[in-house]
């Protein structure tokens, strides 16, 4: 089992970690009731004060609307025709000064504290979106999800996979790229490729292969099939919300292949550090790892116990808080916890 030198040092680090934890929720809280809403003057200015309680960087509230009217998808990809029994078109209008996210997860100082970045245009934006049952946004293109995966369209290069197909954003902003060959596309869901083919791939470039496989991810999730391809990005969940316990499938699978990445991986692996921080300053307290784990439920529970595995494991002492800190935010440490 891991253990821990008692010392002023991690005595602070373990304080700190869990205050950020707290300030998170904090900051959460009070920026919530600005969100979604058109900013006037003054809810401006109190806005950045709390960004600036939190040390939230605020400087570029106000955002260039070409970052989205630019996007050649977003300039290019037509999605009026669009009418499914199940999904249709909607022009959705975003009023100038309205507070969004603009991105997900990016953290803040050496603890557990993040942010997803705030912003606004400042003028009327229509964007095109897809509906779904009692009027749920399915997909669109919007700045968030665009500037999310913008690590995804950049390291694109040679034969590209995901899994995920949605409105085809990545794999046309990879098919724009010179040095992109093929894309490669694995979806579950049969529905979304027949509209896809329907209304979106004809408006597709043509001087490149695009293959869509029908079926689940996680099937394909291996080696064998991995290693076809020169960059795979995989990024067929909503959020981080369902997102971490496909995630925590496809760490189960214990596959090696380095040209890989997983959208929003920072805010899922985010959840997991919450999970394994309280448990291991439990540890540290020398408090009862059972009680802590018994607390939590579904997920959270399952990641609870991975991590009572993993750290059983472990003989190494953490004597500084540099330790500590590099154990809990080291990624491939996250990675194996998930995959016991």
């Amino acid at each position: 089992m891991i253990k821990f030198e008692n010392n002023f040092q991690l005595d602070t680090a373990m304080k700190n970690l869990i205050l950020s934890i707290i300030q998170v929720s904090e900051y959460l809280n009070e920026i919530l009731h600005y969100t979604e809403k058109v900013l006037t003057p003054k809810m401006e200015r109190e806005l950045i004060k709390i960004l600036q309680k939190y040390h939230v960087p605020h400087n570029n509230l106000r955002y260039d609307v070409k970052k989205l009217t630019d996007n050649p998808y977003y300039k290019n990809i037509k999605l009026d025709d669009v009418q499914t029994d199940t999904v249709w078109y909607e022009k959705a209008l975003i009023k100038k000064r309205t507070l969004m996210s603009m991105n997900f997860h990016k953290s803040l100082g050496k603890y557990l504290f993040h942010y997803h970045p705030v912003g606004y245009f400042e003028c009327d934006v229509y964007l095109p979106v897809l509906k779904e049952g009692k009027d749920k946004v399915w997909m669109s293109p919007a700045i968030s999800e665009i500037e999310s995966m913008n690590d995804g369209i950049q390291k694109g290069h040679g034969r590209c996979m995901t899994m995920g197909l949605g409105i085809g954003v990545l794999p046309y902003l990879w098919l724009h790229k010179e040095e992109v060959e093929s894309v490669t596309i694995v979806e579950f869901n049969k529905d979304v490729i027949d509209l896809f083919e329907r209304y979106i791939r004809p408006q597709f470039p043509k001087n490149k292969n695009v293959e869509i496989i029908h079926g689940n991810g996680l099937d394909y999730y291996n080696e064998e099939f991995l290693n076809q391809f020169d960059y795979v990005y995989i990024d067929f969940w909503e959020s981080n919300e369902d997102g971490l316990e496909y995630y925590t499938k496809l760490m189960e699978k214990k596959v090696h292949y380095e040209n890989i990445d997983f959208w929003v991986e920072d805010s899922m692996l985010s959840d997991v550090k919450y999970i394994i921080t309280p448990y291991l300053n439990t540890l540290y307290q020398g408090k009862s790892i059972a009680t802590y784990i018994s607390s939590l439920e579904g997920l959270d529970k399952t990641i609870a116990k991975k991590a009572n595995r993993y750290f059983k494991s472990r003989n190494n002492l953490i004597s500084t808080e540099e330790e500590l800190l590099n154990l809990i935010h080291n990624r491939e440490v996250l990675r194996e916890i998930l995959a016991q």
